[in-house]
């Protein structure tokens, strides 16, 4: 039995309201392709209503005391935390990916972030520098304005507290464009927010396509900083209509994590990290191990382990408690899956297992692509290069540490990375030595909110979580204030 689709609207000024222009499209179910969410579409006339919302509510919001703040982005934690069933339902049916994800992991991500920066007060204070015995200066954190977040489609949630729950706790108000492939949740969070106290305009939503609402987003005048999650090519883009009106901007872009095994290691709990790392919500993640660089000495016998396992990964129904792997976001997204592991064998790849559509009948009518192994691969071929975002990993043999640290080096990407080995100093080592912003050592997976995340070279530029990412959406005023019985004489002497 079908499931009655869930009706999305704008969120603005604290309500639920239509597009201006009256737009719907229907969003499908990427297991099944049955509609799941009618949603109204954005347009510029709908940014610019919301970003007047939050104009409007910025100079009440910000100077609102910081406790009272703190204490109503914790209350939405708990707001989060009383919905997070329909809620991980919900971005199930609009994300492909198992529901033990939803709820287990991205669901359980955004309590605790949300949570995280509802205790973060101190990070808000000044400080008091003494310049001179009659100069003395002080310093005061004050939010930046208005802030335009996009947000992509793989963690639609997740990515969406990592930016408002910062911005909020700061004294900025915002203007969220979720994906148009996944807007329902976020619209459904910001309505939660609101219900827990937070002021009408302080939290808006405009589901809408990215080359027009997020255009319209990034252009508006009374914009004062975008953060942007998503694919680098348009991240460039972003960066560059940001800089006609010299916006701030925070972008976290695309990835190409290596994560390199060397010959100590127990190689069953280091395979069970890296099926996480590689499979873990299809791949579709930008930290996602897609270079897996392995020793020489111990390579046939990982590789073969590796693809036992991986074979036994469960595909199936996303809602079904024993899935462990759901479907691609789209059907496009899947030819292109497709295409970058044909180009992957006519470069000289071998596909050890995966690499297509899965066969049961029951799964055809999905967007599904069985996990995959790529063998033979180059550091410059194609697969080794771009960012597929799939799951899809390519394996490739090392021999000395320098080799593997020049091949993990090897892309314009630096997000993420890994190092496995029993020899902590070396594992130190390396991880220094590779050029990416997150590193895991002897494990893989979880971006704690206590710990700033970003990447390094095309992988983006600031930090998100952590003290690092309320910096984000902060800006530093000295005061300057003059002790002394009489200004100094400087003219007329």
């Amino acid at each position: 039995m079908g499931v009655t689709p869930y009706k999305c609207g704008l969120f603005i000024g604290g309500e639920v309201v239509g597009s201006a222009a009256g737009s719907c499209y229907e969003r499908e179910n990427p297991a099944t392709g049955e509609v799941v969410s009618v949603v109204a579409e954005g347009g510029e006339e709908d940014v610019a209503r919301a970003v007047e919302a939050a104009r409007e509510a910025f100079p009440a919001w910000s100077a609102t005391p910081p406790a009272e703040r703190a204490r109503l982005v914790a209350r939405i934690a708990d707001a989060v935390e009383a919905e997070r069933e329909r809620l991980a339902v919900l971005n199930t049916r609009e994300t492909g990916k198992p529901y033990r994800e939803s709820h287990g992991v991205e669901l359980r991500g955004v309590i605790r972030t949300f949570r995280y920066y509802g205790g973060l007060l101190p990070s808000l204070s000044g400080r008091t520098i003494q310049a001179s015995d009659v100069l003395v200066s002080i310093t005061r954190r004050e939010p930046v304005g208005v802030v335009g977040q996009i947000v992509p489609w793989n963690f639609p949630l997740l990515l969406a507290s990592w930016k408002i729950a910062p911005a909020l706790l700061a004294g900025c108000t915002v203007v969220v464009k979720p994906s148009e492939l996944t807007p329902s949740a976020t619209v459904e969070l910001a309505r939660m927010a609101a219900s827990v106290g937070v002021p009408p305009g302080v939290i808006n939503v405009v589901p809408g396509r990215g080359e027009v609402a997020g255009r319209a987003l990034v252009d508006h005048p009374d914009v004062a900083k975008v953060a942007f999650t998503g694919s680098t090519e348009v991240g460039k883009e972003i960066m560059a209509r940001a800089a006609r009106g010299l916006k701030r901007v925070s972008l976290e872009l695309g990835g190409k994590a290596p994560n390199i095994v060397f010959d100590d290691v127990d190689i069953d709990d280091c395979i069970e990290a890296n099926l996480r790392g590689g499979f873990f919500n299809q791949g579709e993640n930008c930290t996602a191990v897609t270079r897996l660089l392995v020793h020489g000495r111990i390579y046939e016998p990982f590789v073969e382990r590796f693809v036992e396992r991986v074979r036994a990964i469960r595909m199936g129904d996303p809602m079904d408690e024993k899935t462990e792997i759901g479907a691609l976001i789209s059907r496009d997204h899947l030819e292109r899956v497709s295409r970058y592991c044909e180009n992957a064998v006519q470069e000289g790849g071998v596909i050890l297992t995966g690499g297509a559509q899965p066969s049961d009948e029951e799964l055809r009518e999905g967007y599904f692509f069985m996990p995959t192994v790529i063998d033979n691969v180059k550091p410059t071929h194609t697969i080794a290069c771009e960012e597929v975002f799939g799951p899809v990993v390519a394996v490739m043999p090392f021999g000395a540490e320098e080799e593997a640290v020049e091949i993990a080096n090897s892309t314009v990407y630096g997000l993420a990375g890994g190092v496995w080995s029993r020899d902590i100093k070396r594992a130190l080592r390396v991880a220094a030595a590779v050029r990416a912003g997150y590193i895991w050592v002897n494990t893989y997976g979880g971006i704690l909110p206590e710990t700033p995340y970003g990447g390094f070279k095309q992988s983006g530029m600031g930090k998100e979580l952590g003290e690092e990412g309320l910096d984000n959406y902060l800006e530093t005023k000295t005061i300057n204030i003059y002790l002394g019985e009489r200004v100094p004489r400087w003219y007329g002497l």
